[in-house]
């Protein structure tokens, strides 16, 4: 067998024990609530999501260009999905992920158009109780791979909590793991004279929205990808757009870290950033990784 296989291996199953070993230590800083992960509910971690509404919505009817304009602006927030709403109840959810693949499947101006937020939304929209523990969220995000759920405001109105809201979480969080203890995963990457439906169709596949230029710090998200669609008029008059080179795009960089800082460290510079991604020698890291870190 492989050496470098066995290596390899042995180097994720000793991060994944790492992990284990220090779970159990997870508490919450504030004097006031010094409990376990485990035990801490959504409306003592985040009250202020329970007192204030806070989402960006979007009406069902409305052209897939708003939702794309809109997400343009939403997608670095705290909000990252826009909640999709007909008679004042949401009924589902759009963010990058469905405009992505409605796009690669329909890469022209007809898409952006013609077609409704009703056509391209997921209508599996998760409503969470104040009341839920954050780490039964937290693992039913990991479990479905989304980062986006809606909690009830006192009021009745919802509050989005994303992975980037979830920075909050970590950033209170009183724990030895470091950063060198988040397993390293495959990181993705493209080359300049790729195009963007390699690119699109990368994201898609591995359910990322963090892509990397090889041996670089440089990244694509889908926000780049949707401020382009813009600047080009949602693609009117645009034939091939899923053939035009990724070197089109105004790629950004991302910050380099020590993987030696603890996983609230980590969380406070991604808080600070408007595109949340770090880079360490040997991983790449968004807040999507604070879920599977926690969960």
């Amino acid at each position: 067998m492989n050496n470098n296989f066995l290596s390899d291996f042995r180097n994720k199953f000793n991060s994944k024990i790492k992990l284990q070993d220090k779970k159990e230590s997870i508490l919450f800083s504030p004097d006031t609530l010094r409990k376990d992960l485990n035990h801490c509910t959504i409306e003592e971690i985040l009250p202020h999501l329970i007192v204030n509404s806070s989402m960006a919505t979007i009406e069902s009817k409305e052209k897939m260009w708003v939702a794309t304009s809109m997400l343009v602006r939403f997608l670095s927030s705290y909000t990252n999905n826009l909640v999709v709403m007909e008679s004042d109840n949401p009924v589902g959810m759009i963010g990058s992920k469905e405009v992505l693949h409605g796009l690669y499947g329909n890469p022209s101006n007809d898409f952006f158009s013609e077609h409704t937020v009703n056509e391209t939304m997921n209508r599996g929209l998760d409503v969470t109780s104040p009341k839920s523990r954050v780490y039964d969220l937290l693992r039913k995000m990991n479990y479905h791979g989304r980062d986006f759920a809606l909690v009830q405001t006192t009021d009745g109105d919802f509050s989005t909590i994303s992975a980037r809201r979830l920075l909050e979480v970590g950033i209170l969080c009183d724990t030895r793991l470091k950063v060198s203890d988040i397993p390293s995963k495959k990181i993705v990457t493209f080359q300049k004279e790729d195009t963007l439906g390699f690119l699109i169709k990368e994201m898609l596949q591995n359910n990322i929205d963090v892509v990397v230029l090889e041996h670089t710090p440089l990244f694509v998200t889908p926000q780049i990808i949707f401020e382009k669609i813009v600047e080009l008029n949602y693609l009117d008059g645009i034939d091939g757009f899923l053939d035009s080179k990724i070197n089109s795009l105004n790629l950004k960089s991302g910050k380099i870290i020590s993987d030696n800082i603890t996983v609230p460290e980590m969380c406070k510079i991604m808080l600070g950033m408007k595109n949340a991604f770090v880079m360490t020698q040997d991983n790449v890291l968004t807040p999507w990784d604070l879920i599977t870190t926690l969960a």
